[in-house]
């Protein structure tokens, strides 16, 4: 029964989340052309959830408009209360009617920026977005990514060293957990429609982490061997790191670098329930700071044989997971990103030992932080080289741009959106 509620709660807040820009659409039609942005919070909100309750969940009507009437009646006005119920029985009439007012659809002939709008607005996206899409992958591959961050998510979880895929995924079937093999990394990874309330439940979380696949694909990339030195520049949450300590079966050591000092107490915790974690080291620092604090006083500056940067990033691959973002991010943001990411790569390099290997990562979807990032690091830095994510690793071709680099496509791959590139020392 608590799964069932947290995953109705879940449920609720990441569809209204999601659809927030087509919901506030129908609404302010029903408000005759007042915005409901202009609305206080409480009954903005709750005609939000109503309207989503009503509409997608199906939910009895009279209880829903009972039950959103009675709540803002609780911290507002009276009058707030009977609008709230004015405006939800509408909904419940157009509803009935076929009549609830809905976003139009692009239309042949539109100018790109209507075209852009009109999308933006039916598929519950911001605008900018849209058209920074639709210039870079065309229509109909824009189509196929709004469509598939408007999806339920998938979800994955990378196993602990020794656990079988198949076994683990019979246990996670008699839990009532649907799960298969990954079909990337089927060896380490098993994706799950739904469910991970249950695992929590059922005690089965330390045969298991939650990670998707697309991040176990880029440990894949970085390819840590046994008895080698790693530093994880951007650690927190540790995902990462604790799959390169699994790769490397213990052997070697994994400093785990990031600014906030209680995502790596959080790491740390999650460390322990690994066979391997205590091979990692954790360290709080700024990586800029960091580079120019790793020099011994009797040698050389400390250098590793593997450096991964998985840099901060605008995160426009998980918002099928994080429907938050696409509301947070602008492009004033993704411009202060790129200078940050850039910095950080110019930091990383000083870290890498000569012939060593640095994989730069993001989960972003866009050109600006990925291909473009990497070009402009290779012009400032001559003593590199791109090179290819080679065969060995287990990321399979299918996975890899032409230039060799891992590029995972959300619409295409049906994960997150990834990008990794090796550059050599």
């Amino acid at each position: 029964r608590a799964c069932r509620q947290a995953r109705g709660v879940t449920e609720l807040v990441s569809g209204v989340t999601r659809w927030r820009r087509r919901l506030d659409f129908s609404l302010t039609q029903l408000l005759r052309g007042r915005d409901v942005a202009q609305l206080d919070a409480p009954v903005r909100n709750a005609l939000r959830l109503g309207l989503y309750e009503l509409a997608e969940l199906k939910n009895a009507t009279h209880g829903v408009i009972n039950s959103y009437v009675d709540l803002v009646k609780s911290v507002q006005h009276q009058g707030a209360a009977n609008a709230t119920n004015g405006v939800l029985r509408n909904v419940a009439r157009g509803l009935e009617a076929g009549t609830l007012p809905q976003p139009p659809r692009p239309a042949q002939g539109m100018p790109p920026q209507q075209a852009a709008e009109v999308l933006a607005v039916g598929a519950s996206h911001p605008t900018w977005l849209v058209q920074r899409w639709l210039a870079q992958y065309g229509p109909a591959a824009t189509l196929a990514l709004l469509k598939h961050n408007n999806m339920r998510p998938r979800y994955a979880l990378r196993l602990a060293p020794g656990v079988d895929a198949e076994a683990f995924c019979r246990q996670l079937a008699r839990s009532g957990v649907q799960a298969a093999p990954s079909r990337y990394l089927p060896r380490e990874f098993v994706t799950v429609d739904r469910g991970l309330q249950a695992l929590l439940v059922e005690g089965l979380v330390q045969r298991g982490e939650a990670q998707d696949e697309a991040a176990g694909l880029v440990v894949a990339a970085l390819d840590p061997q046994p008895g080698e030195t790693l530093l994880d520049a951007c650690a927190a949450p540790g995902g990462k790191a604790l799959g390169a300590a699994s790769r490397m079966r213990g052997r070697g050591l994994i400093t785990a670098l990031d600014l906030s000092r209680s995502r790596l107490a959080a790491l740390r915790h999650a460390a322990l329930r690994q066979p391997h974690g205590d091979m990692v080291r954790t360290f709080a620092a700024d990586l800029r700071r960091f580079a120019t604090l790793r020099y011994r006083p009797e040698g050389p500056p400390w250098q590793y044989d593997r450096v991964l940067l998985d840099a901060p990033c605008s995160g426009t691959g998980v918002l099928a997971k994080r429907a938050d973002l696409r509301w947070r991010r602008t492009p004033e943001e993704l411009r202060q990103l790129a200078a940050l990411q850039g910095e950080l790569l110019d930091a990383a390099a000083g870290l890498v030992a000569p012939g060593g290997l640095l994989v730069y990562s993001t989960c972003s979807i866009e050109q600006e932080e990925n291909e473009q990032q990497v070009a402009a690091f290779l012009a400032r830095q001559p003593g590199y080289e791109l090179e290819a994510v080679p065969a060995g690793t287990g990321v399979p071709p299918q996975c890899l741009a032409p230039d060799g680099c891992l590029r995972m496509l959300p619409h295409v791959h049906g994960t997150d959106g990834a990008f990794a590139a090796r550059l050599r020392r």
